[in-house]
């Protein structure tokens, strides 16, 4: 029986890139989870890390300000 390639990264066979890659301690079901997505999906997730990035980045210079540029 032939096993589907999410079959193959979740349930890798040892001695695989895969099996080394999870023994490494990637987690293989973050990246099948991002594999099944569309191109589209994964830039809207990206722009929106974005977004909170630039947010948090906002709010310490402002707490900077705020403490004469103590943290």
């Amino acid at each position: 029986m032939k096993r589907t390639p999410e079959e193959k990264l979740l349930n890798p066979k040892s001695g695989s890139k895969a099996a080394a890659a999870q023994e490494f301690g990637i987690d293989l079901t973050l990246t099948f989870g991002q594999l099944k997505k569309t191109p589209q999906e994964r830039i809207d997730d990206l722009q929106s890390s974005m977004r909170g990035l630039e947010e948090l980045a906002r709010a310490g210079a402002e707490m900077r300000k705020r403490n004469n540029g103590r943290v």
